[in-house]
């Protein structure tokens, strides 16, 4: 996160429940604008990117075994999804990842994958979650990256796509 100012405010209050201090996150994403709270200035994208800066920094250091990264992609693409797949990939060598993602750079780097369907029936959402095997995981990468216009070429661009996110 190139040209990123974060700072944390503390003020104190008075004691609660919930503790003595009263935090807030300042940010600026962009060179020469000014910091100001998270929460007014992050888009979705930017929210991403920075939680999982932040989850990178404190793996070393938590004891939390399982990270949850709940779609991720939201505003990304391309090299930035790319690097996302892989900055997951790195922090699952220490922890558990489950990652919620439409995006093919991040599910290619799963070492697991699994396919979340929801389905309809007697006026009833059902949610099917279906382990993938090699075959199928090269699949729902194709159908990530086509849609339903799969091709003997979206599967070979699936399968390349997760040979380069083994070599990362």
């Amino acid at each position: 996160m190139k040209n990123v100012m974060f700072k944390v405010n503390f003020e104190k209050g008075p004691f609660t429940l919930d503790g003595v201090d009263d935090i807030e996150f300042m940010i600026s994403f962009n060179l020469g604008e000014d910091i100001k709270p998270i929460y007014k200035v992050a888009s979705g994208g930017e929210m991403s990117r920075f939680m999982l800066a932040f989850k990178t920094i404190l793996a070393d250091i938590d004891d939390i075994d399982t990270l949850v990264f709940d779609e991720i992609d939201t505003g990304i693409s391309g090299i930035a999804a790319q690097i996302v797949g892989e900055k997951l990939s790195d922090i699952a060598k220490k922890k558990q990842i489950i990652c919620i993602t439409h995006l093919p750079q991040i599910a290619a780097n799963a070492d697991t994958h699994y396919c979340i369907e929801k389905d309809t029936s007697n006026n009833r959402t059902f949610t099917n979650v279906s382990k993938l095997n090699e075959s199928q995981r090269k699949n729902e990468i194709a159908r990530l990256i086509a849609g339903n216009n799969i091709t003997e070429k979206t599967i070979e661009h699936a399968s390349e796509i997760i040979e380069l996110a083994k070599k990362c």
